[in-house]
């Protein structure tokens, strides 16, 4: 396996914010034919939102570190704690890498690949897990971590649909800071036994 540095990791970073936000709106304005300003800033007021979003990703978060610190999970938590261990991102990092990954994953997911024709909440998060190579028939482990993402993911949708794009985009970016934050916490450990 082969660990991205953290330039790397910027460079991606980036790219997931701008690129996927740039298909994302694509997808809204030519396809959907929505108005973009609306799909991306509106839905409840932004408290609302805020608030619904810190909720969804902190509960969605805590339940995945209760699912990988568990015995059977403890190659697929080896596998995160190495691949953190390696990489050493300080908080700011994480902090990016999680608000490039909440926005501009939303963006492209949620506002963009969702709401297409015969696609839906459900659709798009699959596709999204599958993306990520959280299913993988030959880890079955990975594949059940895989199949509670899709959970997780079907929830982003639910709050894009119910309450607005900000409510998804800070559940994931919560999700995401969370998890890198509890992993970092898992590699430190790990390295000094």
């Amino acid at each position: 396996m082969v660990v991205p540095d953290k330039r790397r990791l910027q460079y991606f970073s980036w790219l997931t914010l701008l690129g996927m936000s740039a298909i994302g709106v694509v997808l809204i304005g030519y396809v959907q034919k929505k108005d973009v300003q609306e799909v991306l800033l509106g839905g409840k007021p932004y408290y609302e939102q805020v608030i619904t979003g810190l909720i969804f990703g902190g509960i969605s978060a805590l339940l995945a570190i209760l699912l990988i610190r568990g015995k059977k999970f403890k190659n697929v938590r080896h596998f995160f704690e190495t691949l953190m261990l390696d990489l050493n991102p300080s908080f700011f990092n994480i902090l990016f890498y999680s608000f490039c990954a909440g926005v501009g994953e939303e963006v492209l997911f949620r506002a963009g690949i969702q709401p297409l024709p015969y696609i839906g909440i459900w659709p798009a998060s699959v596709l999204f897990v599958l993306l990520h190579g959280y299913i993988n028939p030959s880890n079955i482990r990975l594949s059940i971590y895989g199949f509670f993402l899709i959970i997780i993911c079907s929830g982003f949708g639910y709050l894009f649909k119910f309450f607005g794009l900000t409510s998804s985009c800070v559940a994931h970016f919560v999700y995401d800071v969370a998890m890198f934050s509890f992993l970092k916490y898992k590699a430190r450990h790990l390295a000094n036994n």
